[in-house]
């Protein structure tokens, strides 16, 4: 075999076939990003809340680590006085793109909207929860919801129920 140079390198046969696995993979492994478009996620959150308090520490870093710069985040604090007017605005213009919202959900958390898809209400466990967000992305059919999670379809969403 002749390396880039021309230089004729002595190599049997399972040392060819070990080279030729090591670039396989090298090549797959630097094409393997999954996503192309970048996807929004806006969530709403309360500081004292058990669960957002576990989709915080647990669920978003999954979904980071699954979307990488392919998903775009923004957080609301519902107790913060400072942006209470602009978390206000928002959670409402939110909320209203919801089909069938039941009213007794409002103000609790985590409320996450991935934009143009659907709403989830609560937070169960992460790898089940990047599933969904991961599913609905691809429109296939939604997994089951955990017992700490409620889908809410959107309007305009491309989830249908």
């Amino acid at each position: 075999m002749k390396n880039k140079c021309g230089i004729i390198i002595e190599t049997g046969e399972e040392d060819e076939k070990i080279l030729i696995l090591f670039l396989l993979l090298l090549s797959v492994g630097c094409h393997s990003n999954k996503y192309e478009d970048t996807y929004y996620l806006t969530y709403f959150y309360v500081e004292d809340c058990l669960n957002c308090q576990h989709f915080k520490k647990n669920v978003l870093p999954a979904i980071k680590k699954e979307f990488g710069k392919h998903m775009k985040i923004k957080a609301y604090d519902m107790d913060d006085e400072k942006t209470f007017d602009e978390m206000k605005a928002s959670y409402q213009e939110h909320i209203d793109q919801i089909i069938d919202f039941n009213e007794d959900d409002y103000g609790y958390g985590p409320m996450v909207f991935l934009e143009g898809y659907l709403a989830i209400l609560g937070a169960g466990n992460e790898d089940d929860y990047v599933e969904h967000l991961v599913r609905a992305i691809q429109g296939k059919e939604l997994n089951k919801a955990s017992k700490n999670e409620t889908y809410y379809y959107l309007r305009k969403g491309r989830v249908k129920q």
